[in-house]
């Protein structure tokens, strides 16, 4: 039975070696390639434009304004619920 139990141990960690080593190979032969050509292929085409800013840096000034608004609204809910006369 312990025999068992240290066979099928050394096999997890046969696995586990191969494993890493197959992740290891994939991310350097074959993501990294992309992820660089990918990168060579979608730099700014004008730079200069919209102060150097993604449209994602876009995206994330409209919802932190979007916030800001949410906020005010709800100030202003209080303020009026205050203010109403019963």
């Amino acid at each position: 039975m312990t025999d068992a139990i240290i066979m099928a141990g050394q096999v997890a960690g046969a696995l586990s070696a191969i494993g890493a080593v197959v992740f290891v190979i994939v991310k350097y032969v074959v993501v990294n390639p992309i992820q660089n050509y990918i990168d060579l292929r979608t730099h700014q085409i004008q730079p200069s434009t919209n102060g150097g800013k993604s449209l994602s840096d876009i995206a994330s000034g409209v919802l932190r304004v979007e916030r800001k608004v949410e906020t005010l609204n709800k100030r202003v809910d209080t303020l009026e619920n205050a203010l109403k006369v019963p």
